[in-house]
């Protein structure tokens, strides 16, 4: 088991507020509040899971919608307050959490949160394990588990944190699984409250669930279009468009589960396709139209992405500074 630690009492000290910055620069936008500074932590690198024990004050990080598209991380965030004060969620719309609740995050969306005096166990967790067994784990992006759900994965989180460096690596790899199957269970039972067939609600999602699953089994299509999709699940091209009104669009949905796909072919060490030959196959009707959306989506073509992406791994295995440590276990997620 890989960890390390960092404490800071003061921000002008030399291992101050700038080096907790730096800490965090490649992932998180930090700031004082203005209410005095500490931050203590832990890490742990477990199997596609980071754990941090933290103990903060005065602070507040962030991640925007230009850093969100530039740094490309694709993780889920689950933030355990145990005591103190700590809010969050979407940019404008935090809120307040209390002690044995759970705020979740997921990276690839804008997101906010304070922490005054807060002891917190934070577990950086791969989507890819989670949404395995539960659909929909984007909707649930600064969502609040009280602690009457989430009680169970508050336990687990706290018993990794404490457990963390006693580990050896086959108790950790199924300690990561665990936290994992319990957290879509939990999340998933969630979506379930409250179900009524009869509701317009639950139509809406019903149809907008058959609707992705139509699009992801017919991705590499470039013709795939809203009428297409909407015969193929049976409902009108009005129906369709208000079960994906609130992203923009059936047409824009399409884009970015092609964008979603090419970023995830562009992240495996093992994939060799060209950026052309990728394209076409995540559904893209040329290289350039290719090109100009995902530029425009993650700040960068798709060629650099993946020229940064190399370049990162290859500076692994020389890693010596905390801040690239940290950067390198988190870019182990996606």
């Amino acid at each position: 088991m890989q960890s390390f630690s960092f404490a800071a009492q003061s921000p002008d000290a030399p291992d101050g507020f700038g080096t907790y910055h730096d800490l965090y620069a490649h992932g998180s936008d930090v700031a004082l509040t203005g209410e005095g500074f500490y931050a203590r932590f832990q890490a742990h690198r477990f199997p596609r899971m980071v754990v941090f024990d933290r103990h903060l004050n005065g602070l507040v990080h962030s991640r925007g919608a230009a850093r969100v598209r530039r740094d490309g991380f694709d993780h889920v965030n689950l933030h355990l307050l145990l005591a103190g004060r700590l809010s969050g969620g979407v940019p404008g719309d935090e809120v307040r959490v209390a002690p044995g609740e759970i705020l979740l995050f997921d990276t690839t969306r804008p997101q906010s949160s304070r922490a005054d005096h807060a002891h917190v166990v934070t577990v950086a967790l791969a989507r890819d394990p989670v949404e395995g067994s539960l659909r929909g784990l984007r909707g649930f992006h600064g969502t609040v588990l009280p602690e009457a759900s989430g009680g169970l994965v508050a336990d687990l989180m706290v018993s990794l944190a404490r457990r963390a460096s006693a580990m050896n690596p086959r108790a950790a790899a199924g300690a990561a699984r665990a936290l994992t199957t319990v957290l879509a269970a939990v999340l998933d039972d969630r979506a379930g409250l409250g179900f009524d067939p009869d509701t317009e609600a639950q139509l809406v999602l019903l149809r907008r669930e058959r609707a992705e699953a139509f699009i992801a089994t017919r991705l590499s299509d470039s013709t795939l279009d809203a009428e297409t999709i909407a015969r193929g699940v049976g409902v009108s091209r009005s129906v369709l468009y208000r079960s994906f009104s609130e992203d923009g669009g059936v047409a824009n949905v399409l884009r970015l589960r092609r964008l979603e796909s090419l970023r995830a072919c562009l992240r495996r060490p093992s994939e060799t396709r060209s950026i052309a030959a990728l394209a076409f196959a995540c559904g893209f009707g040329s290289e350039s139209h290719c090109n100009r959306a995902f530029h425009a989506a993650f700040g960068r073509p798709p060629g650099q992405f993946r020229a940064d992406l190399q370049r990162a791994r290859a500076s692994r295995a020389g890693i010596a500074d905390a801040r690239s440590q940290l950067a390198a276990w988190l870019c182990e997620l996606y």
